[in-house]
Order: structure tokens, then C-alpha cells, then sequence
């Protein structure tokens, strides 16, 4: 299995060290913006130049996070980054935003796109859907199973990376709403508050986690992976530690390479411990059964590996307390004791102070497993006999992943250029070829007399471009009369050259940048608001559901994966479902075709797997869902590439963003129409799994806030009982929507 990849996160340029030591093939890490993970510590311009260049060295890869929603405004700023990547080259850029993918394939293709898990693949139509945009790589949804894993990967024609280890989100990435509409914090802006780790009381006032899941281990079936056809073993993390990476890289690592690892499952339970599954891997779940395989409703965060049960407490002759238990692991002083907490929530511990033999009460800063040990216990706190001990933290595993030394004059970090420096009896000169750039430094060279030693010389000055961004690639030096050049001299040339480059660089850049944009002015609002044909209210609504009365120009149903459909008629829209298995998925092309042949030509796509799909039917009455992400013009494009003639904006949306959407779609009529949303009982989690708690349909918040969580086409949707109301902007198109109405 030594041909996978093993890749690893990267919240800092320490982790992303700490995963090449481990054994990590690639990291994968974010920028100042635009990542997924805004709150990791994240990289510089000029950290990224310094890891790219330890990369190519050791033969790994970088893969660069762009993997957020992009408002209009927000354009130039991306393209700016993106000009950078360019310059630099790390080995891919993981992107969600449709419109961003456009940009990269259109104005930097030299970028390799992998379509980021946000994309919501979850069959082959989807990837098939992505290759055609551009990307080369597609990471796939977490909740598929090995069986369609291996179709997928097998068909596709690109690379297929697959999570492995990590923290799961409840909700399908990429749909998850409620961190964005409760708490005004988007996990597709990399804001997520983690609302699915919260404690919410249930109709009978029982509190629990009705969605915090269990962290994916996948150790256990990485042949069957590696037999399926995947390319990439993704460890999720850029939010943790590098030791976290380092133990956890390294435990994957050596199961790759020696199919065993020195790394137990329990040394990763002290560095960081959620109870782990294998989600839905070997099959989908069961419909209307609660998660319990995969949902841990009892306890939270950090809790440790288990050494043992509280045999007593006892009380020396000072009043201190002491714990008795016998230990299945090797303690240490300063090592990290966890208790569950009661009843859920945050578990309680202390770091050992004091520990003795349980027999002789001899002081002792180390213990063997097996052995019956005393802790001393901090003040005020309180441990139950029979009490489960968890080891929450050990310096053993500590010291066998040390921070990795680094020096950065071991690696020419920066974009290599060949140069060619000549002298001349009346001065110095310095020039590349790519980028263009060219220094003269005038001064009256004499003779040298150990000409033998100029081209050392030059080498010297010129390979101390540090942290400049340039690496000296091929040298070339031009001395026909054999002349001498001091050392501050030539200094002075590879200062001037580097500033010259930075200068070339950033021209170029620049240019490149004004392409990208050619066509982007901020928006300015004429007055212009009304078009003919777009305005009006249309509704959509389940199948299932009564229409009720008002004056829509369209009723969109929502087919799901089976039922009854209204007949045909000029006002009637047919949408395909959010999410289909791949093993579905002929089902409904067949279902597709009949319905078409039936006279229903207005198709609605909620994902780019449905897109392709009705495109392939050959639909040409075509719109887009609020879930095919359009939050900026060059998404827009795109969509009307692929013959969307309107698209529905996102609840997601800030008022801003939605006035300069109205705002491009007045200045440029050949775009797709945007439709704003007037009314939404908005989908907070869209999800799989069924919440774990006996009667999921009233769950109450800390603060009083109640939810619904309700099975709908296969899916559980998480939402406010009342609708929201939205303020669309003026003259354009609205849509109630009542399709997510419990």
C-alpha cells in the first residue's frame, strides 16, 4: 500500500513539520483567507514558500485550502491570492466555490483543483460533473460506503481522496446551515461554532447530544481502501496540535508501510480521545433508527484512554487526599488524569502532582502497568469508588514525537531563477530571463589575481537570498578578462537583483490579476431593478404537499426518489433531490427520462450531479437550487455555462451580497436570473443520521431556542418549527419555499 497517499493537516508551519516526520506524504494547510478552518493558526506567503521548498526536497506535496464561499466583493481580494499561488505553485488548491473554479481554470490554470468534501460529491454523476469543470482531484462525501467508494473511484477518471481519521460533522458538509443562521458564524466562511456539539433537551427535559458524532477511525480498513482505487488518505485536523498529526500520521503511516504500528490506538486516546466509528462504510444507515453507531449523545471533547477504575480515597495526616487505583498503563508524574462528567458534558481532571506506591507510599515519579498506584488528588475535587481513571495526557508519547529541528538555510526556499551575472572592467551586471529582470552596479573592476576563485565567490553571494522569495537556480558567470569583484560588491548586485525581481513579480502579478478581473467593477446600482418575466413569487413544495392558495407564476415540486408527480403543465417545475446514492442513481436518470417523455420539460438541479444529469436528458428549461452555491458573479457564469436560466440565492446570504447579486444581474442580462428567497423554514442540518433521542421532533437549546429534527426523502433535516422571512430586494423574482416545512 505504499503507492496511497497519506495526507495530513496542517494548522501551522510547526504541524505541517511535525506530519512530514511522521511520514506524511502531503499536508494539506490554509492561508490568511479563504480556508475552511479561519481560526487555525493558518500560514503566511512566506511560510508556505519556506514549506514548499522542505516538500520538494523531501519529495511530499503541499495542497493549499480554498475552500470557502466567496461574496462578489470578495473577488479581487481571491484573485490577489490566487496571483500568489500561481507564483508559487504548491501541488493543488482545495476549492468549494464554483465561482472560484471557474477563475483558477479560466485566468491560472497552472493551479491543479481538487474539489473540496464542501462540493458534497456522493456519487459518480457528481464527480464526473466535476472533472468536466476542471478538477483533477475530488474528495468525496464522508458518509459513503466502501461499495460505492470503489465505483466511484474505479469510473471517475480522476484521483478520489477519502477522509480516514477526524472529527465528523453531522450535517453533509458543505449543507450545514446552522452555525451561519443561529449564530451568525458560517462554517462555509471557515467560522463553524460547532452547533452539533451542543446539549439539547429533548420533550421530556432529558439533556443530550443528540448530534455530536463520534470521530472516523478508518485504521482498521485501509487495505479494502487502497483496493477500492482510492489515491488519498485524508486525516482531518488543522485545528489540532502537532502532536495530534505527528502520533496520529504516524500510527497510519507505519499500518501503510508495515500493516502494525508501535502507535496503539490508546496512545492517540491520551493525545486527543472522541469515541470513533466507522460511519457508513460498510453499509448506509437503517431508516428511522437513531445513530447510536455513530452518534456519542453521552459525553464531549476530550476525555482520554482508560487505566482504570477508583479502587478508594484515603487521607493522609495533612488532609490530603489520594487516589487508589490500579493501573493498566506506565504513568508519569505530570501526566493528565480525566473522569467522565456526569450526565454528559465536559469531562474533569488534574495533572499528577504526587503520585506513591500503593504499598509502601514511597514517593515515586514513575509507575509500571500493572501496578497499584496513589495520586494525590487537587483540592475540591471529588471522585466517586468505582469511578473510571482515564490517562488524558502522557509525556511518554510526548517525547517520541519531539518538535522536528529546522534550520532554514537547510532549504533554498523561493521560486528558483537561473542567473547570469557578467563583469566588466567598468561594472557589475545581474540578469534573469524568467522573470525578465536586469541590474547594473558601475564600478571599476581591476584584475584578479586568483581568478580561479570568482565563480565561488559569486555562487557565495548569490545563494543567500534567505527569505526573499528567490532561490538561485543555475549560475552562469561571464569574466573574460579575469577581473575581481568584492564581496560587498556583489552583495550589493544580489540585493539590487532580488528588488528587481520583487518588482517584475509584482507587474506580473498584477497584470494577471487586472485579467482575472477584466470584467469586475463593484456593483453600481442604476435604478434598474424590474425585468420582464422576473417578477412575481413561485412556490416550491414537496410532492406530498397540499398547494397552497396564492397567485404563483411557477410551482416547483420537489420529485424526491418516489412518488405520484402532478401532470404536466406550463407552471409546473420538477426538482430532483439533494442527495442520491450512487446506487440509486440509475433509478432516477430512468425516472428522469420517463417523466420527460411525459411532457415535463422545467427541471429544477440542487447539485452538479443533478445538473449533469438533466443537461445529459437534454433539459434546456434549466434552474439551479439554493444549494448550487452562486454567491458571486463568476459562479454565476459558470451556471449559465452549463444552461441555468435562474438560480435561487442561498439563506446564507448577507443583505450586501444579495444587493450586489440584483445589482450584476441588472448590469448583465446574459447572466442567470437570481430569485430571492421570501420565505424558508431554512434547513439547518440536512444529515443521514438520525439524531440520537427518542423523540427528536422538540429539542430545546441552552437558551430556549426550540428545533425539529424530521426524516425527509431518506435525509434528516434540522429545523426552526416557524418559517423565516427574508427581505428580497425589489422587482425581482421571490420564492416561497415550504419544501423544508416539517
Amino acid at each position: 500500500m505504499n503507492d496511497i497517499e497519506l495526507l495530513s493537516p496542517a494548522g501551522s508551519f510547526e504541524t505541517a513539520r511535525a506530519a512530514f516526520a511522521a511520514g506524511a506524504d502531503a499536508v494539506y494547510l490554509g492561508l490568511d483567507a479563504f480556508s475552511a478552518r479561519a481560526e487555525a493558526e493558518n500560514l503566511s506567503e512566506a511560510d508556505l514558500c519556506q514549506l514548499l521548498a522542505i516538500a520538494r526536497a523531501q519529495g511530499r506535496r503541499v495542497y493549499v485550502t480554498f475552500n470557502t464561499l466567496i461574496d462578489d466583493s470578495q473577488l479581487p481580494a481571491a484573485a490577489e491570492k490566487l496571483a500568489m499561488l500561481a507564483d508559487l505553485c504548491p501541488d493543488g488548491i482545495i476549492v468549494q466555490d464554483l465561482g472560484i473554479a471557474r477563475l483558477v481554470r479560466r485566468r491560472f490554470p497552472e493551479l491543479r483543483l481538487h474539489a473540496s468534501t464542501q462540493l458534497v460529491a456522493h456519487n459518480l454523476e457528481g464527480v464526473l460533473a466535476l472533472r468536466e469543470l476542471g478538477f483533477t482531484r475530488v474528495v468525496l462525501a464522508r458518509e459513503l460506503s466502501l461499495a460505492d467508494i470503489r465505483t466511484i473511484a474505479r469510473r471517475s477518471g480522476v484521483e478520489i481522496e477519502v477522509f480516514v481519521h477526524g472529527a465528523l460533522c453531522y450535517s453533509l458538509s458543505g449543507l450545514c446551515l446552522f452555525s451561519a443562521m443561529e449564530k451568525g458564524r458560517s462554517g462555509n466562511r471557515g467560522r463553524c461554532a460547532y452547533c452539533c456539539r451542543l446539549a439539547y433537551s429533548d420533550q421530556s427535559g432529558t439533556r443530550c447530544l443528540p448530534f455530536s458524532m463520534k470521530d472516523l477511525r478508518l485504521d482498521e480498513r485501509l487495505e479494502a481502501l487502497a483496493s477500492a482505487g482510492v489515491a488519498s488518505l485524508k486525516i482531518e485536523g488543522r485545528m489540532k496540535s502537532p502532536l495530534y498529526v505527528a502520533s496520529v500520521t504516524k500510527r497510519y503511516r507505519d499500518l501503510l508501510d508495515k500493516g502494525r504500528s508501535d502507535v496503539s490506538q490508546a496512545d492517540l486516546e491520551t493525545v486527543f480521545s472522541r469515541r470513533t466509528t466507522t460511519l457508513y462504510l460498510d453499509g448506509y444507515p437503517v431508516p428511522g433508527k437513531p445513530g447510536e453507531d455513530v452518534i456519542d449523545a453521552e459525553s464531549l471533547g476530550h476525555l482520554g484512554t482508560p487505566i482504570g477504575t477508583v479502587k478508594h480515597v484515603t487521607k493522609d495526616r495533612e488532609g490530603r487526599a489520594w487516589l487508589r487505583l490500579h493501573t493498566s498503563r506506565a504513568l508519569e508524574r505530570h501526566d493528565g488524569i480525566q473522569f467522565a462528567a456526569p450526565e454528559g458534558g465536559k469531562p474533569c481532571g488534574f495533572g499528577i502532582s504526587e503520585m506513591r506506591t500503593a504499598i509502601s507510599r514511597r514517593g515515586t515519579v514513575r509507575v509500571q502497568a500493572g501496578e497499584d498506584v496513589e495520586l494525590l488528588l487537587p483540592d475540591g475535587l471529588s471522585v466517586q469508588e468505582g469511578a473510571t481513571v482515564f490517562c488524558s495526557a502522557s509525556n511518554e508519547v510526548k517525547r517520541r514525537f519531539p518538535v522536528p529541528s529546522f534550520r532554514p538555510s537547510d532549504f533554498a526556499a523561493g521560486t528558483p531563477v537561473d542567473i547570469e551575472v557578467t563583469l566588466g572592467a567598468d561594472g557589475l551586471t545581474a540578469r534573469t530571463a524568467s522573470p525578465d529582470a536586469s541590474v547594473r552596479i558601475p564600478l571599476p573592476l581591476s584584475a584578479a589575481q586568483h581568478p580561479d576563485r570568482t565563480f565561488a565567490a559569486v555562487e557565495k553571494a548569490f545563494s543567500r537570498m534567505g527569505t526573499s522569495g528567490w532561490s538561485a537556480g543555475r549560475l552562469a558567470v561571464n569574466d573574460p578578462d579575469r577581473l575581481f569583484a568584492p564581496v560587498s560588491a556583489l552583495n550589493e548586485l544580489r540585493r539590487s537583483l532580488v528588488s528587481a525581481l520583487d518588482a517584475a513579480r509584482a507587474e506580473r502579478r498584477s497584470e494577471r490579476i487586472k485579467m482575472a478581473l477584466a470584467d469586475w467593477a463593484a456593483p453600481q446600482p442604476d435604478g434598474r431593478k424590474e425585468h420582464p418575466g422576473m417578477q412575481g413569487e413561485t412556490l416550491k413544495l414537496r410532492i406530498s404537499q397540499a398547494i397552497p392558495a396564492g397567485d404563483w407564476i411557477e410551482t416547483i415540486c420537489d420529485i424526491g426518489h418516489g412518488g405520484d408527480v402532478p401532470a404536466p403543465d406550463v407552471h409546473v417545475r420538477l426538482a430532483l433531490p439533494l442527495f442520491t446514492r450512487e446506487g440509486d442513481f440509475a433509478a432516477m436518470r430512468t425516472r428522469v427520462k420517463r417523466l420527460m417523455r411525459a411532457g415535463h420539460l422545467r427541471w429544477e438541479a440542487a447539485d452538479v450531479a443533478t445538473l449533469r444529469l438533466l443537461r445529459q436528458c437534454g433539459v434546456e428549461d434549466l434552474t439551479a437550487d439554493w444549494s448550487l452555491y452562486a454567491f458571486n458573479r463568476e459562479a454565476m457564469r459558470l451556471l449559465g455555462e452549463l444552461g441555468v436560466s435562474r438560480f435561487t440565492c442561498s439563506a446564507e446570504n448577507t443583505r450586501t451580497n444579495l444587493s450586489d447579486i440584483s445589482d450584476i444581474a441588472v448590469g448583465d442580462p446574459s447572466l442567470p436570473r437570481p430569485e430571492f428567497l421570501a420565505r424558508q423554514c431554512t434547513p439547518l442540518f440536512i444529515s443521514l443520521t438520525r439524531p440520537r433521542t427518542t423523540d427528536p421532533t422538540r429539542l430545546t437549546g441552552m437558551r430556549g431556542d426550540v428545533f425539529t429534527a424530521y426524516e425527509r426523502d431518506g435525509l434528516w433535516a434540522t429545523i426552526r418549527p416557524e418559517p423565516r422571512l427574508f427581505d428580497a430586494p425589489a422587482g425581482w423574482l421571490r420564492r416561497t419555499d415550504i419544501s423544508w416545512d416539517a
